[in-house]
């Protein structure tokens, strides 16, 4: 009877586990482009080392968000840094937008979600925007006065569909 308990409790903690596989698996459905770069030698983010993200949207129907993601050392150097995207839409017009990604608060803290000693920070660069069908092109560099951005372990970007 124990041997039958046993088999009963392993066949359930099985099933537990795919219908979890499968709800993670689920949640990302909305996902429509995802890319991270982390390939910086020495943590250092080269002045002249603009990413470039190319993504495709399909339905013009939908609202999504835009978040540019920014990973670095845990008790970043700097408060904030200045940030460049140029936004390239299908019909080929250019949007040109500078940001101060502020990376700590007022009183010093860590914004980013941090793991040890590596933070993540997601910012939205668009939110709840129509975006019309065909090819985009964002293009990420950064405005910091010096050959590098120190302390960088990856920059990304991630497009989404609003539910």
């Amino acid at each position: 009877m124990r041997f039958i308990f046993k088999i009963y409790k392993m066949k359930k903690n099985r099933v537990l586990l795919i219908g979890m596989f499968f709800l993670l698996i689920s949640c990302n459905k909305l996902e429509v482009y995802s890319k991270f770069d982390d390939g910086f030698p020495e943590n250092r983010w080269e002045q002249k080392d603009t990413k470039i993200y190319d993504f495709t949207i399909d339905d013009n129907s939908k609202l999504y968000n835009i978040t540019f993601r920014f990973s670095h050392i845990y008790d970043y150097q700097f408060n904030s840094i200045p940030i460049n995207f140029t936004i390239v839409n299908p019909k080929g017009e250019t949007q040109i937008k500078q940001i101060d990604l502020q990376i700590k608060d007022t009183s010093g803290k860590e914004i980013a979600e941090c793991s040890g000693d590596f933070c993540d920070l997601n910012y939205k660069l668009e939110e709840n925007i129509k975006l019309t069908k065909g090819n985009y092109k964002i293009v990420v560099s950064h405005a910091f006065q010096g050959p590098y951005l120190p302390n960088v372990l990856g920059v990304g970007l991630k497009v989404e569909e609003i539910k």
